[in-house]
């Protein structure tokens, strides 16, 4: 390829061999509407053959860039990121197809508009039905209604699940898919474009390996005043979350810690003192009432230690990729980098779901 390429497609695999043919096929198709196409996929140290199933595209133009371990699916975007040269970046996960003409769609639509700096496809399942997903940026009410074990059973049970409808902007979905570009805080960032010079020396921050990385992306681009844009144009199909789904099968009780570890990071990082106590003591209860129900109902106790671990609590695991701070420890200052933990081998790189 001569000259800068207008895209660089990066994805990120971790035992993808059964899926990543096809998103290969996907993303090569793009350069057929005169777009100049460089694919970068950073491997995490899979264990099955997807590895060797990407090298043997290195003739396409594919290029493999193995990291050695699995260092998470933030770390491995950046590995991507800085091996690539496109003006444009295609954030794109392995059990994703973009169809014909998608990455022409979201790069002409960052061209007409210059005040979005992130542009994200319009998914569906691989059977054509609609993934009508994004989400609001969270904040302490949606918090106790939305993401604590007790609060989603009685946001369902008293409030015909409001919080969870609000959080994922189902007001917008009412009439069916969206025909016109629809601003958003976060869409569901599993084909994902923004302009290289928008994302700074690096799109993600590694202290958010798994979980609320794409929040993070956009709560920062928000406050530089830059808007998120979901992109009928461009459509592209979706396995949505091959890698989390196994890897919540395999230990979830970890993978709740992980999740709880990243939301206190997220609260340190953009919320106020106030919200983080408040934070705190939302998971606190609610690991406090999880853990009376396990005992008059005999329920799953999984989730309970997942959220011990994620507070840094005794019974609790550890998460799989988060360095975690005891409930009761100082607050770091917010700007000052965690030393990454090592993940166990069998964790897997990462959703931007949360």
């Amino acid at each position: 390829m001569r000259g800068r390429p207008d895209v660089s497609v990066l994805i990120v695999t971790y035992e993808h061999g059964d899926e990543i043919a096809a998103c290969l096929d996907g993303a090569l198709t793009q350069a057929a509407d005169a777009l100049t196409v460089e694919i970068v996929v950073a491997d995490n140290a899979s264990r099955d053959d997807t590895a060797a199933r990407v090298k043997a595209r290195e003739a396409d133009g594919v290029r493999l860039l193995e990291m050695g371990s699995n260092r998470g699916f933030a770390a491995a975007v950046n590995a991507a990121f800085a091996a690539s040269t496109g003006e444009h970046v295609l954030i794109l996960n392995p059990d994703c197809v973009m169809d014909a003409g998608c990455a022409r769609a979201l790069r002409d639509h960052l061209a007409a508009r210059p005040q979005v700096a992130l542009a994200a496809a319009l998914l569906h399942d691989p059977d054509g039905a609609p993934q009508l997903h994004a989400r609001r940026d969270v904040g302490l009410a949606g918090v106790l209604w939305a993401y604590t074990t007790v609060g989603r059973r009685l946001d369902a049970r008293l409030r015909g699940g409001r919080a969870a409808a609000k959080r994922r902007y189902e007001d917008l979905w009412a009439g069916g898919p969206p025909r016109e570009p629809v601003a958003v805080f976060c869409p569901a960032a599993a084909c994902v474009m923004a302009r290289r010079d928008e994302l700074g020396p690096a799109p993600l921050d590694e202290r958010f390996p798994l979980f609320f990385n794409d929040g993070d992306l956009c709560a920062r681009l928000k406050l530089a005043g830059r808007g998120v844009e979901i992109v009928p144009a461009a459509t592209a199909a979706h396995g949505y979350g091959t890698s989390v789904r196994r890897a919540q099968r395999a230990d979830p009780a970890r993978m709740r810690a992980e999740w709880v570890a990243s939301l206190r990071r997220y609260a340190a990082l953009h919320w106020s003192r106030p919200r983080r106590a408040g934070l705190a003591g939302a998971l606190l209860a609610d690991a406090v009432a999880s853990a009376a129900l396990c005992l008059v109902r005999r329920e799953d106790p999984r989730e309970l230690r997942g959220v011990l671990g994620g507070l840094g609590l005794p019974g609790g695991p550890p998460p799989l990729l988060t360095p975690v701070r005891k409930l009761w420890a100082r607050r770091a200052q917010a700007g000052a980098a965690a030393a990454p933990a090592r993940p166990p081998a069998d964790v897997a790189p990462g959703s931007r779901r949360r």
